[in-house]
């Protein structure tokens, strides 16, 4: 009994000694920060909080700043990113959307709201109300929440290929949220239970998931938000429909951007598709890096100059 009890406590201490040595052997490996899946833990560690509103789920903990995958992130007293709203500007143009918006892997000058404050004329604030990990009925109720206080002309809604998703936003778990050779673990069995690999797979998934009653659904409740903000403060809705990110010149996924197009056209929201705008260079330099399909300053400049032609465009015709 007394050798069974030792070998056991020795049995757990290897084990334990073995954990502690894969925990350091993965956070001196991503030291890098380019390990994706690390760095968005960091992100999710370091810059969010659990929302009052549960519609919401997640928000940006405001004046925070961290530096991921190589890049800083400052969250302004508003829990979004990039500078103080400029409350003596004549107009304001606010950026909704998840990752795209953010600016994931792009200096913040480089991100969509970085390049189209250069690119609109010097009286036009730009705001990023972008969050990482929201589908687009997130997003929009959470501008809906800070445009209490902040009023813009123009919101520019980014639909990306995750925006019909269910997005579960509940604790993943302590031992989750603090080793990251756990969350590297979490990430890797959950891929293999979903038993989804592949090109066909992420086609397929993403159709069954934007043509789904809940995909639906998601899309159905954002629009609505979008017109009843647009009803009640005159904003003008710029839907931007970013495509998948994969492939660009053998594209597959048509579907998207032609359902999104349709809610566009339903609610008489102004409609940007930049894919052809993508389509002919190498689809990987529109990427951050090899690690990661975000779309890169190149990319987030493309939609830059089609949404300030088309502000500046309107803030023409209204003069």
């Amino acid at each position: 009994m007394v050798l069974w009890v030792r070998n056991s406590l020795l049995m757990l201490l290897g084990v334990v000694l073995a954990l502690i040595l894969g925990e350091g052997l993965v956070r001196l490996a991503t030291m890098s920060q380019e390990n994706y899946v690390i760095e968005m833990w960091r992100y999710a560690n370091l810059l969010k909080e659990k929302s009052p509103d549960p519609d919401i789920g997640h928000q940006h903990i405001p004046n925070r700043s961290a530096k991921l995958q190589n890049v800083t992130i400052q969250i302004n007293s508003l829990g979004m990113r990039g500078p103080e709203p400029d409350k003596t500007s004549m107009h304001r143009v606010a950026i909704v959307g998840d990752s795209i918006a953010l600016g994931w892997g792009v200096e913040d000058k480089d991100s969509l709201r970085g390049q189209l404050k250069r690119e609109l004329p010097a009286d036009v604030d730009v705001v990023n109300a972008g969050i990482g990990n929201m589908n687009l009925n997130q997003s929009v109720t959470l501008w809906e929440s800070i445009g209490k206080n902040l009023s813009a002309d123009f919101l520019v809604a980014l639909v990306t290929p995750r925006s019909t998703a269910q997005v579960m936003t509940q604790s993943p778990g302590w031992l989750v949220e603090h080793s990251e050779l756990a969350a590297l673990a979490s990430t890797f069995i959950q891929q293999m239970l979903s038993g989804k690999f592949g090109k066909d797979a992420l086609l397929d998934g993403y159709r069954k998931q934007w043509q789904s009653e809940t995909g639906q659904m998601v899309l159905s409740q954002a629009f609505n938000q979008l017109k009843q903000i647009q009803d009640k403060t005159g904003s003008q809705i710029i839907i931007v429909s970013i495509p998948e990110m994969h492939d660009f010149n053998h594209y597959q996924f048509s579907f998207m951007d032609e359902i999104t197009q349709k809610f566009a056209q339903q609610y008489h929201f102004d409609f940007i598709n930049p894919l052809p705008m993508f389509q002919g260079a190498p689809t990987s330099s529109f990427w951050v890096s090899q690690n990661d399909i975000h779309l890169n300053k190149k990319a987030l400049g493309i939609i830059s100059d089609l949404v300030a032609e088309k502000i500046t465009k309107e803030l023409g015709d209204d003069q």
